[in-house]
């Protein structure tokens, strides 16, 4: 199960950084003479640029630099634009413009502060000189534009490596997080493998032995103390203060496992004539309500988030078979008292076997010339009831509620196969200026299509101290079922490329 990643505030402050909305106090020190540029601003100029004037302009009063950190749409025009410039009763203050082959031209800003500037050429030079005459100082502004089209969802560091274990030939798998903790659990059949990690770069496998006939695919872990719980191929239930064991039987039998709410094992039993109720361990007598379409098995592995629209956590699972054969497109959710259908606009098809993670997805606020950064439910694989293997992936920006097709840059690439019944987990991977060699296998350069990259403003950094390490979500998709019925061998790992990039400072 994993818990309440997608809306970490942490995790928020430091991607906000990471796309640079910056809505802070401008880094002002004092200057003798009052030559300091106190505020710059463009002028409004719609054919250029729709609200133009509302771009944030940050001045680095000691570097002398005034630029834009999230950059302007690809394209947009930089010539014939206006500049607001405010000063501290500045005695002049002058526009030097690069002309290539030419000589600078000069524009006096206090005699014509309407004049349109050429910002094409490079950055412009600005000097102010103090009320006394005494200081001057020069500034460069420069106004960063996209090279490539901007702030599309895009897969921007994706690898892969082999399913960690001890086995050679495992035939199924199943992954699931024990606090900061996850857990690989392998079979071939006859025997059983588990892998321990933390960072998911290094791996610890070993062989345990269950002392029952596990269905590695059931394993379910404790929301409140880790504890694990996995059903025997007969139903029967088995617990697990330890991931490798021992096992206990603990004498109640379920057809499928939701997850654990609060403690407590949340389960789906059949009855011998064919209906099924909702049951909870302990006290397994309590029954649930049972919503029609809720699904009875094959649903994604349960997440267990926390939102604005909920007083409480939400336990949630997507498509599933339900109790009538059918495949479901539906998202329900559980708070802990009954079962309710959360979805208005369904996934187009019913799935068995999709995965969903908890990620981030940006949207573009154009009026304020900023990226919302958005908790968003991301639904990866699964198969239709036709047998056809899904290689969309779909999203959702308010739990499960509507489903859309994910922008296209977001799509799997075509080296990842379409598989079922994998298990997606989201961890923060702690980054490097220079990245280093791992047992990752890194895909080729030439995997970020038009739209990935923002460029860096190019400004020196304020900080006192270089930023060398941070932090971003990464996807990690474990296993799965691929079309040819064999189990996937491997782990993709991926996050959206503008997620990853180091924190401006």
């Amino acid at each position: 199960m994993t818990k309440n990643i997608a809306i970490s505030l942490t995790v928020a402050a430091t991607l906000a950084a990471a796309v640079a909305c910056n809505t802070s106090t401008d880094y002002h020190t004092e200057l003798d003479g009052n030559a300091a540029v106190k505020a710059f601003s463009l002028a409004e100029n719609d054919k250029v640029l729709a609200d133009l004037d509302s771009v944030y302009f940050s001045i680095d009063l000691v570097t002398g630099d005034i630029f834009n950190a999230d950059s302007l749409p690809l394209g947009t025009r930089l010539t014939g634009i206006a500049a607001n410039i405010t000063t501290d009763g500045a005695s002049a203050v002058t526009l030097y413009v690069p002309r290539p082959g030419k000589t600078d031209s000069v524009v006096d800003y206090l005699q014509h502060s309407a004049d349109s500037i050429d910002f094409s050429n490079g950055p412009v030079r600005l000097e102010v000189v103090s009320q006394n005459g005494v200081t001057k100082k020069d500034y460069h502004i420069r106004i960063n534009v996209h090279t490539v089209v901007s702030d599309s969802l895009c897969w921007g560091d994706r690898a892969f490596a082999d399913l960690p274990g001890t086995l050679s030939a495992p035939v199924a798998q199943h992954t699931v997080s024990v606090g900061s903790a996850a857990y690989t659990y392998t079979t071939d059949g006859t025997a059983y493998s588990i892998a321990a990690t933390t960072d998911f770069a290094a791996w610890e496998p070993a062989a345990f032995t269950p002392g029952f006939a596990m269905d590695i695919n059931s394993i379910v872990s404790s929301d409140t103390d880790g504890t694990l719980y996995a059903l025997a191929t007969d139903g029967t239930l088995h617990s697990a203060t330890r991931p490798e064991g021992p096992w206990t039987a603990t004498g109640a039998t379920f057809h499928s496992l939701y997850g654990v709410y609060g403690g407590a094992v949340l389960g789906c039993v059949r009855h011998a004539d064919g209906t099924y109720t909702v049951e909870t361990y302990p006290s397994s007598n309590r029954v649930i309500n049972f919503p029609a379409g809720l699904p009875v098995s094959d649903f994604s592995p349960a997440l267990l988030l926390e939102s604005e629209m909920s007083d409480k956590p939400q336990m949630l699972i997507t498509g599933g078979r339900r109790a009538d054969g059918l495949l479901s497109a539906d998202t329900y959710g559980y708070d802990g008292h009954s079962w309710a259908k959360l979805t208005a606009a369904p996934l187009p098809k019913g799935f068995e076997g999709v995965a969903v993670a908890p990620y981030y997805s940006l949207r573009s606020q154009a009026i304020e010339w900023r990226a919302d950064i958005l908790p968003t439910l991301l639904a990866f694989g699964g198969r239709d009831s036709q047998g056809n293997f899904n290689s969309i992936v779909y999203m959702s920006r308010d739990w499960g509620m509507h489903w859309q097709k994910a922008d296209s840059l977001l799509q799997l690439p075509p080296e990842m196969p379409a598989v079922y019944g994998a298990q997606a987990l989201v961890a923060e991977r702690t980054l490097h200026a220079s990245r280093s060699a791992s047992a990752w296998t890194e895909l080729p350069s030439l995997r970020l299509p038009i739209g990935a990259r923002l460029e860096s403003s190019g400004s020196p950094s304020r900080a006192t101290t270089l930023v060398t390490e941070w932090q971003a979500p990464y996807i990690y998709l474990f296993g799965g079922t691929r079309p040819d019925g064999k189990l996937n061998p491997t782990v993709w790992r991926g996050a959206i490329n503008r997620l990853t990039y180091r924190p401006i400072q």
